[in-house]
């Protein structure tokens, strides 16, 4: 939880990177367009990238509580991050870890931190612990450490790696030393690097193999503070930290939320620039605190919104190439992805954070979209995996048409890709054809939705194209088809029979007198687009005419002329549907005895 509720200037930062990541595409009936290339590497996710703080687990019994465990896990964090601001309070009355912390005989309560650590999850992620401030004893009134008490700050530090990797064998791999420190000392930054380098080498004396870093920085934004602390601490950090809230009032609106979350990611841009002017060392980075609001409650936080502001931070922190994220936090009654209460009930962003952890691991791809203030992408790809994940942030639904280049393998149009979709109440599974993700009429995204689309190029299913003719074989007689006869008597010249048929039963045009006669169905209800009309037809030859037609779908209509001789099929394609229907029909014009039969006729959508 935070001590001091800090406004990070993410959001004038962030509307300009926003307007950064719009890239203008050609016109399309789609309300948004965008691209995506496979073939360009634009960096990489880590195992760290979808991580979550723990904080609920330090209260009470919390930590061992089944629903608690199995829903934390369910969320699949790679890396998890124990921080609570009062950790430094009394461990027997309260949630701290500490044992008589405003007196000199202060420790840690051993015994108690066993048992939170004791209880891991199932997916087993990498832990990070934050030693988050020093006991009271240690202040000197204003929040800072007294200066004779370096040392012993320093040792206390020491101390609780060798309680935990040592004696209890726990195996935590990040230590994070000091939390939102930088306020306090504002006006004397390398001050505080002086007190981080000591504890570092006096944990660094009992492990050579855990990672150290720091400081959790409130206010990465002030980026002349960071510089101080770095150009002084610089040797001695295996990672930095810091934090961003984005919002410290309720009437803030969604799109100024959305453009911060968007922005996320030039903080950690910074903080690698910064690290590049003192060492070429690699410093790993770590976003370890991040949500809507300094200033809680906002219930946006508890619902759809929230996971639409946690799937644009992702984004954005991941992009830019972050260590890792740690979202703020895993479950409460204001931050957490999970309720702050038995049984733990799960959240919107849960199940996005279940997903993104799931999917969308490895290389990021290119991709632009024509107006991220309505949707934001990010696609990964891994061996002969794709995976694409689709933000609406607009707060209505949106159409988009999706430009895709550098495949593997040739992608048919009617290739399946699985749908995975997150909305405020759950999560949803289906398939869509790779034509209607690249159809101008776009792909429908709803409103407040993350919409991931997976396909395995090695291992494709591709859609049955649906027909959409009634009674195509005629095997029900004349149900879905009507007649319209040139002249009396001429409505008899169209019926159904299997005397001479491909397949059981067909359409047969004939007379003992001369006849003119058109057998038709009107289809409604369809998808504009484009179409193909397909049949089955053979002809004893002699009509004055003798044609498949296509007409009344708003366009001209197209004909194709039906062939004297055997079996055959013949087509229409590309007919352009434009008012959601077409007549599609048969029509002869003929001599005495002259006969057609007709069978198998397909509508199907290209």
């Amino acid at each position: 939880m935070k001590q001091k509720w800090k406004k990070f200037g993410a959001l004038t930062v962030a509307a300009a990177l926003v307007t950064s990541l719009i890239s203008f595409s050609p016109v399309s009936a789609a309300s948004v367009t965008a691209t995506v290339n496979w073939g360009s590497n634009q960096g990489s996710t880590t195992n760290y990238s979808y991580g979550l703080n723990i904080f609920k687990a330090q209260e009470g019994t919390v930590a061992s509580d089944t629903d608690y465990k199995n829903n934390v896990a369910y969320m699949k964090p790679g890396i998890i991050r124990y921080h609570r601001a009062d950790q430094m309070g009394e461990s027997t009355t309260g949630n701290g870890w500490v044992k008589n912390p405003g007196a000199s005989n202060y420790s840690w309560d051993a015994a108690k931190i066993g048992t939170i650590l004791s209880n891991t999850f199932s997916n087993n992620p990498t832990r990070m612990i934050n030693i988050a401030n020093w006991p009271a004893y240690m202040d000197d009134g204003t929040g800072k450490l007294k200066t004779t008490m370096y040392d012993a700050y320093a040792a206390f530090c020491a101390n609780l790696v060798q309680i935990v990797n040592i004696d209890q064998g726990r195996n935590v791999q990040y230590w994070e030393v000091l939390n939102e420190k930088d306020d306090t000392y504002a006006s004397n930054m390398a001050e505080l690097a002086t007190i981080y380098k000591k504890a570092y080498d006096a944990m660094r004396a009992k492990s050579s193999t855990i990672k150290i870093g720091g400081p959790a920085f409130a206010r990465p934004d002030l980026t002349a503070r960071v510089d101080t602390f770095v150009a002084n601490a610089h040797t001695k950090l295996d990672f930095i930290s810091y934090h961003t809230y984005s919002s410290g009032s309720t009437s803030d609106t969604n799109a100024s939320i959305w453009n911060s979350a968007q922005g996320l990611g030039a903080t950690t841009t910074s903080i690698k620039n910064i690290i590049a002017n003192y060492t070429t060392r690699a410093i790993e980075t770590f976003h370890d605190e991040y949500n809507i609001s300094w200033n809680p409650p906002d219930g946006r936080m508890n619902n759809e919104k929230g996971m639409i502001f946690d799937a644009l931070s992702l984004i954005s922190i991941t992009k830019a190439g972050a260590t890792g994220s740690m979202a703020w936090n895993e479950s409460d009654g204001w931050y957490g992805k999970l309720e702050g209460w038995a049984p733990y009930n799960k959240r919107a962003s849960a199940h996005l954070y279940n997903l993104f952890n799931t999917d969308m691991g490895g290389t990021i791809a290119g991709s632009t979209t024509s107006d991220a203030s309505k949707i934001d992408l990010m696609g990964t790809y891994g061996g002969s995996w794709k995976k694409l994940a689709l933000v609406n942030r607009s707060g209505a639904d949106q159409t988009l048409q999706l430009s895709f280049s550098g495949w593997s393998t040739s992608i048919p149009g009617n290739t399946l890709f699985t749908v995975k979709r997150v909305y405020g109440w759950g999560v949803v599974y289906d398939s869509v054809r790779y034509d209607v993700l690249t159809s101008s009429a776009g792909y429908t995204l709803p409103a407040d939705s993350v919409t991931l689309l997976i396909l395995d190029e090695n291992n494709k299913s591709y859609a049955t194209a649906t027909n959409y003719i009634t009674n195509p074989k005629f095997d029900s007689g004349m149900t879905g088809w009507s007649t319209w006869a040139l002249q009396t008597g001429d409505d008899a010249a169209d019926y159904t029979e299997t005397y001479g048929g491909r397949d059981g039963a067909h359409l047969t045009h004939w007379k003992n007198a001369y006849y003119g006669v058109h057998t038709y169905q009107t289809v409604t209800g369809l998808t504009n687009g484009t179409y193909t009309l397909k049949a089955w037809v053979t002809s004893s030859g002699g009509q004055f005419e003798s044609r498949m037609e296509a007409k009344n779908f708003g366009g001209t209509q197209i004909n194709a002329n039906i062939p004297a001789g055997g079996w055959t099929q013949i087509s229409i394609p590309n007919i352009n549907v434009t008012n959601g229907q077409i007549e599609v029909g048969f029509w002869s014009k003929a001599n005495a005895g002259n006969s057609v039969y007709i069978d198998d006729v397909e509508l199907t959508k290209n």
